[in-house]
């Protein structure tokens, strides 16, 4: 299970900060699905088929800066639908679609950011160029476990918008931050057959947004099953370091150091491998250093992750 996209767009509001202070479900079906036998869960979509997923994540971020703590608290809602293109050895092409995209922030009460797609004219400046990614698509590859291998063509509309909108979408859009979200929705399937009680391990190492490094080892157990849903626990240990060669500029020589836990549940439809809902609860804590200073944090974010069949 990997990170939401919502730290990329975290470290921009980290330097905004800085600067400031500078300045100033579907009810269980019957049970058909015999209680003793083991289990193969996989990503099953199949072509032509067409899903809608929503990303709904409450974060609150603490930082202690010059002596003084800051509060930021953020509300996220991404979403997304999923057309079914085909299927080959194994893996799964989609075309996926930016339905809507809406976002709440209040950086420590002295800068409210927001944009939401089905009311852009109310967004703020800074979230604007968000807009450039509603109703666009890309295509995304991923695995029976339910790894995203490669997407293509994101890039291209990120790079048709140009000039800083360009740079600020790469952050918290771009193809490792797409690749980090889409994961957390779909990489939770074992490789081998499980039973109930059995678990197994996820684990990833990659960068986000060109930002820092992130490393990520979680432990999935199939708890039970109720009809034909599976239903999974995950504990989780994360990581995120220095990115060696990253690509903002504004953290040139910054050092990362957070660590945290991810935990929760998913319900899974067995056949198909549809994550229902995903409820997960992440506790981050660590510092920054950026330009000298050394800043200690904490972010708590509560995510909720449903999918369902068009």
């Amino acid at each position: 299970m990997k990170h939401t996209i919502t730290l990329g767009l975290f470290v921009v509001l980290l330097i905004t900060s800085i600067g400031e202070f500078a300045n100033a479900h579907p009810l269980p079906k019957e049970n058909t699905v015999p209680v003793n036998r083991a289990l193969t869960l996989k990503f099953n979509l199949k072509p032509g088929e067409q899903y809608f997923f929503s990303s709904a994540t409450k974060q609150n971020i603490t930082q202690n800066f010059m002596g003084q703590q800051m509060a930021t608290t953020q509300d996220i809602l991404s979403e997304y639908v999923y057309d079914i293109q085909s299927v080959q050895n194994g893996v799964t092409a989609i075309n996926v679609t930016f339905s809507r995209i809406k976002m709440d922030t209040d950086v420590a009460g002295m800068q409210r950011l927001t944009f939401d797609s089905e009311n852009p004219e109310t967004s703020t400046s800074e979230l604007s160029a968000i807009s450039n990614l509603v109703g666009k698509s890309f295509l995304m590859h991923i695995n029976e476990e339910g790894s995203v291998e490669k997407v293509e063509g994101l890039a291209d509309i990120i790079n048709a918008v140009g000039g800083q909108q360009a740079e600020m979408l790469k952050q918290s859009f771009g193809d490792s931050s797409m690749i980090l979200s889409m994961n957390q929705m779909t990489n939770i399937y074992p490789a081998n057959q499980v039973d109930i009680g059995e678990s197994w391990i996820k684990a990833f190492t990659g960068p986000i947004a060109g930002m820092m490094q992130s490393e990520a080892t979680s432990k999935f157990v199939l708890s039970k099953t109720e009809g034909d849903l599976a239903i999974l626990e995950v504990d989780g240990q994360m990581n995120f370091s220095k990115l060696q060669n990253g690509g903002n500029p504004m953290l040139q020589g910054a050092e990362f150091n957070l660590k945290g836990t991810q935990k929760g549940t998913l319900r899974v439809d067995i056949e198909s491998g549809l994550p229902i809902q995903t409820s997960l609860k992440q506790d981050i804590s660590g510092d920054i250093e950026v330009q000298g200073m050394q800043i200690p944090m904490s972010i708590v974010s509560d995510i909720t992750i449903t999918g369902k069949k068009l």
